[in-house]
């Protein structure tokens, strides 16, 4: 009788030990729905079967409605294309893309647009295709994970969008001293598209990810369309798309930080907003929003510095490819007969599409704010020849930052590039 109730307590040991590594061993529901969807992708640029048809990343928009907002690039031929929602607990659900243009093309036949589908209220997902043929062979179509961000306290106060580095984009001093001044100024986090970089500028790039401050989204636009670094298609131009897709670029940033960040900046790395009457820009935020409440899009004007202008004497990185904003205190002076091109800080939450000076569609106001409040930093090779340089304003807004800016950016090139 004990010899028979050890060798029972020993079997039933036994039978729950493999009954509890059984259940270790089952995939969970979504792991397992994970492992049965095919041919999942990640992007920017998964083309279509067409060719026409580019898309960009889906991100979930409860904004308004239970709404996939998808931002793609496409033919302005393309007319109808289909969403297909992959649930979890009853196959597929199939909607048609609502395709909303982007009011600003500049004429180039591929244009940047939202595709709209509104998720089945019977379909729980995580992950939707896009494609062209209402009865389209399910096997051969890329599937997407839908990126879903949820409304709560911000991860950052302010992240900023460039686009894009192409041409084998090689000014090095200049990127370092652009993103730390980003950092002094109360940015964390730098989202940049990528489409072509020297070796020495991707060096720096990999340094600020690991730091954790940068985001690089990879931006290989020009496999798929002809690019042009004109902005406006003009007759006989044998390009595509203008501006390495700058309006998609910064669109697809919009929505990447729309649940993370309060504020987003769009500007291009050789340019920063400078506040001049405050030191950062948490209190040049505070100060605009009491002076224009219930705005959403605060526009900054353009103040061009010429690179070809600069003053001799202090630059300890002389062996550094680039410009060095530090000697360049000399700008263009104000052309009131002229639009200047402005560039903005947004509240993300308010804004549905924006273009490269505005904001398209969005909630609230749009004001542009004064050179009193702050200024836009041009720093740039080219500039408005037909100003005479003894016409430049001197204007050293830029060496307020000086103290605190340069040993940041010899610790960076200290590091990086120690033999130069």
């Amino acid at each position: 009788m004990p010899c028979t109730l050890k060798h029972l307590f020993i079997a039933c040991n036994l039978f729950l030990c493999i009954f509890v590594l059984l259940i270790y061993l089952q995939p969970t529901q979504d792991s397992a729905f994970s492992s049965n969807v095919p041919n999942t992708v990640i992007g920017p640029f998964i083309s279509l079967e067409d060719n026409k048809t580019f898309i960009i990343s889906p991100y979930y928009d409860p904004r308004q409605s239970n709404l996939i907002r998808i931002i793609a690039i496409t033919h302005i031929t393309v007319e109808d294309l289909y969403c297909l929602f992959y649930c979890k607990q009853n196959g597929h659900l199939q909607v048609k893309a609502k395709i909303d243009v982007l009011r600003e093309t500049f004429g180039f036949p591929f244009v940047t647009v939202n595709l709209l589908c509104e998720s089945p209220p019977e379909c729980e997902y995580v992950y939707m295709s896009v494609h062209t043929n209402r009865s389209k062979n399910l096997n051969q179509v890329p599937v997407f994970q839908i990126q879903k961000d949820h409304v709560g306290s911000f991860s950052d106060n302010f992240s900023v969008c460039i686009s894009s580095f192409y041409g084998k984009y090689n000014n090095v001093l200049q990127v370092i001293q652009a993103i730390e001044m980003y950092k002094l100024l109360g940015a964390s986090k730098v989202t940049i598209y990528n489409n072509s970089c020297h070796d020495k500028v991707d060096k720096v790039l990999r340094h600020y990810i690991q730091e954790g401050v940068v985001d690089v989204i990879q931006w290989p636009i020009d496999r798929f369309l002809r690019t042009s670094t004109k902005w406006k298609y003009v007759e006989g131009l044998n390009s595509d798309i203008g501006y390495y897709g700058q309006v998609a670029a910064l669109n697809d940033c919009l929505y990447r930080n729309m649940y993370k960040s309060e504020f987003v900046l769009l500007n291009d790395i050789d340019e920063i907003i400078l506040p001049v009457k405050y030191w950062d820009w948490t209190s040049l935020m505070k100060s605009l929003q009491k002076q224009y409440p219930n705005t959403s899009v605060f526009r900054f004007e353009n103040h061009v510095f010429p690179s070809s202008v600069k003053e001799p004497g202090f630059n300890p990185w002389n062996q550094i490819p680039g410009i060095n904003i530090l000697q360049h205190f000399y700008r263009e002076p104000g052309d009131y007969m002229s639009m200047k091109p402005r560039k903005m800080i947004v509240n993300p939450l308010k804004i549905t599409q924006t273009t490269i000076h505005y904001v398209l569609k969005g909630e609230g106001y749009s004001a542009d704010v004064s050179g009193r409040d702050a200024i836009l930093f041009h720093c740039k090779n080219k500039r408005n020849q037909s100003i005479p340089e003894k016409d430049l304003i001197k204007d050293e807004i830029i060496l307020r930052y000086n103290m605190s800016l340069v040993p940041k950016v010899d610790m960076v090139v200290q590091k990086l590039f120690p033999q130069d």
